[in-house]
């Protein structure tokens, strides 16, 4: 792991992924399934996601599931709702680590339940490309 160039950033935002369909194709169904699942939790919809598998090394995801999370983030190019109004629909969102993916629809983070509406896709980057994206 060097230095992240754009063109790390670039192969990653554009590359194919393992293409996922969600659970989730109606917003309403997706929060009524936050809203039950996650309780007191605040939800963001989003669209065209990816669900990154981090690239660290054994010692490091053992360290993160020892902390009760996975090493995995999500990243999505369009915010549908934030119901905490952190985020404008329109923009991007970055996750903090996963807790539990639900019904393959709902990607949950210690604070957020992020609902996945509609296709999204899975690839593997270093965390430091994912992070330098803003």
């Amino acid at each position: 792991m060097g230095n992240i160039s754009i063109e790390d950033v670039s192969d990653f935002l554009t590359r194919a992924g393992e293409p996922i369909e969600s659970s989730c194709d109606d917003e309403d169904t997706g929060i009524a399934l936050a809203q039950e699942m996650c309780q007191g939790k605040q939800y963001c919809s989003v669209r065209q996601w990816i669900i990154v598998d981090l690239d660290i090394s054994d010692d490091k995801k053992a360290l993160v599931i020892e902390q009760g999370f996975q090493p995995f983030l999500l990243y999505a190019h369009i915010v549908v709702t934030d119901s905490a109004r952190r985020f404008s629909p329109g923009d991007w969102v970055r996750s903090t680590l996963l807790v539990d993916l639900k019904n393959n629809c709902l990607f949950e983070t210690q604070n957020s339940v992020y609902i996945l509406l509609g296709g999204g896709s899975r690839k593997t980057a270093e965390p430091a490309v994912v992070t330098s994206i803003f």
